[in-house]
């Protein structure tokens, strides 16, 4: 990137005054309104773009979601359900779930966004529903179209309230901005950044040294760990819209037994996402490329069932999925009716596969999925796979 980009003058403007945190450095990068990476007006997700998401991969991944969708209405009662997605970005999915919601499903051209004729199932006609509402909620909404029947905010506090909710989130806690930290001796560091983009390194604030110390965690000296006080916070929030519900969590992460291993994981998971290429050069590019670490599942789970939800499934997201009849989709008993049908149903069933075989991102995304106020009745995604 140039030395004089509008992303580093704004960084270089805030390091007159002294070293940034590194969390402060992932949030402007992130999130600044006007040259922050999210606040671009192409979208960085896609096969043009940095990364993929599971939306946006394969129309599977809408149409077995689809499938709980239209469980948890069936089961809502006469209460009103509300369908929620949490860090929307451009509203695809949910918008897809609206569809599918009200029984006009025909699926999705993978990538695209486009109806593709055929493609799914047709569920029950609509009128055998109760009533739903879907809402998409994320801090920018420039970028999503309006769409019928969806209604998009920028806050969880701006979800309606009431009836029961289903609320979804997928690699949102993942891309919250976090604080890479470090164990010399026995005193924790946390790294900042200096005004020539370099790695610098001060005292932990004591939260962070409070965030090991109550969960029992032991850093091995010169081991890092990349944490966000905010995991927790977010996922609370989220919690306190649900009075009876159901969330649904996808996301990159571990339990913390297995995020602060001193072995596994000596160098924490902090990573640089551009052009579908990672790397570990944190400070390159700040606003040119995607700043993650992975999340601890943990402490959204003790955050829920500290609210009184119960925790209903915690595994890859391909047992979810899988677990949830992702194979009925057609894509994966379709008979192509010509050679260029039979390269791209090719080409359609490898991006499928990828979210249910265990070797790629439906194997790296764990789901968590907590529940309120449904007693002891299974959900279908609690049925054994075999």
């Amino acid at each position: 990137m140039p030395d004089d980009s509008p992303m580093r003058r704004v960084l270089r403007n805030m390091l007159q005054h002294g070293d940034l945190p590194f969390r402060d450095f992932v949030e402007v990068a992130l999130y600044h309104p006007e040259f922050g990476y999210y606040s671009r007006s192409e979208s960085p997700v896609g096969r043009e773009g940095d990364y993929v998401t599971s939306p946006i991969l394969s129309p599977v991944f809408s149409f077995t979601l689809g499938k709980l969708v239209r469980e948890f209405m069936s089961r809502a009662g006469d209460d009103m359900a509300t369908i929620v997605d949490i860090g929307c970005g451009d509203g695809r999915l949910i918008k897809e779930l609206s569809v599918i919601g009200r029984g006009r499903y025909v699926g999705v051209e993978a990538g695209s966004g486009r109806p593709a004729a055929g493609r799914g199932e047709i569920p029950p006609a609509a009128d055998r529903w109760p009533p739903a509402r879907f809402v998409g909620v994320d801090r920018s909404l420039e970028r999503i179209e309006p769409a019928d029947g969806v209604q998009f905010v920028r806050t969880v506090d701006d979800i309606p309230r009431g009836g029961a909710h289903l609320i979804i989130s997928n690699e949102l806690f993942y891309a919250l901005p976090f604080t890479r930290l470090v164990m010399r001796g026995e005193h924790l560091h946390e790294l900042w950044v200096d005004d020539s983009f370099e790695w610098t390194e001060h005292e932990a604030e004591a939260g962070y040294d409070d965030y090991f110390a109550a969960r029992g965690i032991t850093l091995a000296d010169g081991q890092f760990a990349d944490v966000s006080l905010e995991w927790e916070a977010m996922y609370r929030d989220t919690c306190n819209v649900v009075e009876r519900g159901m969330i649904v969590t996808f996301d990159y992460g571990y339990r913390q037994s297995q995020l602060f291993h001193k072995r596994a994981r000596r160098f924490g998971t902090a990573a640089a996402y551009s052009h579908h290429r990672v790397t570990r050069d944190l400070l390159a590019n700040p606003g040119e490329q995607d700043l993650t670490a992975h999340i601890n599942f943990d402490d959204l789970i003790r955050a829920g069932e500290s609210r009184g939800l119960h925790t209903s499934f915690f595994d890859h997201q391909a047992k979810f999925l899988l677990a949830l009849r992702a194979a009925e989709h057609e894509v994966f008993s379709r008979e192509p009716k010509s050679a260029e049908e039979a390269i791209a149903l090719v080409a359609d069933r490898e991006d499928a596969r990828r979210l249910l075989l265990p070797d790629d991102i439906g194997h790296d995304i764990r789901a968590l999925v907590q529940t309120k106020g449904y007693g002891q009745e299974k959900w279908s995604f609690e049925r054994p796979l075999f």
